[in-house]
């Protein structure tokens, strides 16, 4: 049981799903939960469950006056637990922790695994160490390597960075994923990606379902553990989900993601994540350090991760979490409606994997009276954040057909969506 005087958490990333379940589920809980973001239009500000709202410098754009800002408010603004949720906040964390932490506990990864899963190249490598399965990957660090590939590859291919966010020219920036589908494509692709992120990984499309493990693990002992499969992902070529279900743990997935952890001594919360080809193969996606978008789903099933995070970063004794309800869906309403756009607007140029046909999705996303379905955005005690989400996505809708109508009326230049 949590204690009678709960220490206050400063939640940072307020913009983020994983953010918006973490003030609800320490908000029920009794924690005081102060979010704050560098956007004003923060969907987890509207929560009856956050008891205070700020608005920081952008750690992208910023970071440097970020810094000012979180040092100050660490050490005066009365918080006692310090929480990081996206890649926008947690590397600087770890990269400032040492000036951070006399003043406010924070509640993050133990910082080698962090650090190792941060940089998806040092991950792969140690899977295969460790016998998890990978793409087929292509680690390239010469200009020869790269024509060599060029002349003979399969495609597509897949181009990532090394990381999810870069520093360049005092910013901070996301290389995103690309795709290659001829030798001219990847040789131009690749040396952008090169510029922002050097020597981004090269994988070949592995195609299949989706599924994720989660982990909570303290001083080499997992505490809670859950499993999803993907339904539906935000965009058609590849993003983060907004529709998923619980499923039975997987003892081959599990087994080799406690494996993988245990390699690389992690602590704290953890998403492992997998591609289950046709032939049943289970490929390492990514191993993704922090709390990740679809924990609502979790929390719905009997898994609670924040809370659970949370009382054994405040020192509480947990008991193991294990078993959870399966069948459960959670979705993303907001999350639905950009899928739902992206294939009515049909898929981008040059793509050449399977698209969702309209109509068929259309049919999918009016289904509202499924009895399994929970909601991201929305819950029954809390639905404000969910309509201040769809308010800002419909202000952002309207100007994207705005803008399509401009084009369409010769106004613009043609609109280019490439894969």
């Amino acid at each position: 049981m949590l204690s009678k005087t709960l220490p206050s958490v400063l939640l940072l990333d307020g913009y983020s799903a994983a953010s918006l379940a973490f003030t609800r589920s320490l908000g029920r809980a009794g924690v005081r939960v102060s979010v704050a973001d560098f956007r004003a239009g923060t969907p987890a500000r509207k929560s009856r469950y956050c008891s205070r709202f700020m608005v920081y410098p952008s750690p992208l754009d910023e970071p440097e006056r970020f810094r000012g800002w979180l040092l100050h408010e660490v050490s005066h603004g009365g918080h006692e637990v310090l929480i990081g949720t996206t890649d926008f906040t947690m590397p600087l964390l770890d990269q400032w922790m040492e000036e951070i932490a006399p003043h406010v506990r924070v509640l993050f990864p133990g910082r080698e695994g962090f650090r190792l899963a941060y940089d998806k190249a040092a991950t792969l490598r140690l899977a295969t160490e460790v016998g998890v399965e990978i793409p087929p990957t292509h680690w390239l660090s010469s200009s020869e390597g790269v024509e060599e590939l060029a002349r003979g590859s399969r495609w597509p291919l897949v181009i990532k960075g090394v990381s999810s966010v870069v520093s360049r020219d005092g910013r901070r920036v996301s290389p995103g994923v690309e795709y290659a589908w001829n030798a001219d494509e990847f040789r131009s692709r690749f040396a952008a990606m090169h510029a922002i992120s050097p020597w981004p990984l090269v994988q070949e499309y592995v195609s299949g379902e989706g599924l994720g493990c989660f982990f909570l693990r303290h001083e080499g002992q997992v505490l809670a553990r859950f499993e999803h499969r993907r339904i539906r992902d935000t965009r058609p070529t590849g993003s983060g989900s907004c529709l998923r279900e619980s499923v039975p743990p997987d003892r081959a997935l599990m087994e080799r993601s406690e494996r993988l952890m245990a390699r690389m001594n992690w602590e704290g919360l953890c998403m492992v994540e997998f591609k289950q080809s046709p032939d049943g193969t289970p490929y390492l996606m990514e191993v993704n350090p922090r709390p990740w978008g679809s924990m609502q789903l979790a929390i719905e099933s009997g898994v609670d991760f924040p809370l659970l995070w949370y009382r054994v970063g405040v020192g509480e004794k947990v008991e193991p979490v294990l078993q959870y309800q399966v069948g459960v869906r959670c979705r993303s309403l907001v999350g639905d409606f950009k899928h739902l756009e992206s294939v009515l607007y049909g898929p981008p140029v040059g793509w050449r994997l399977p698209f969702p046909r309209r109509l068929a999705t259309i049919i999918a996303f009016l289904k509202f009276s499924d009895p399994r379905q929970h909601y991201d955005d929305f819950a029954a005690h809390d639905w404000r954040p969910g309509l201040a989400d769809l308010g800002i996505y419909f202000r952002g809708l309207a100007g994207r057909v705005l803008r399509r109508l401009r084009r369409a009326l010769g106004f613009d230049g043609p609109a280019v969506r490439e894969a």
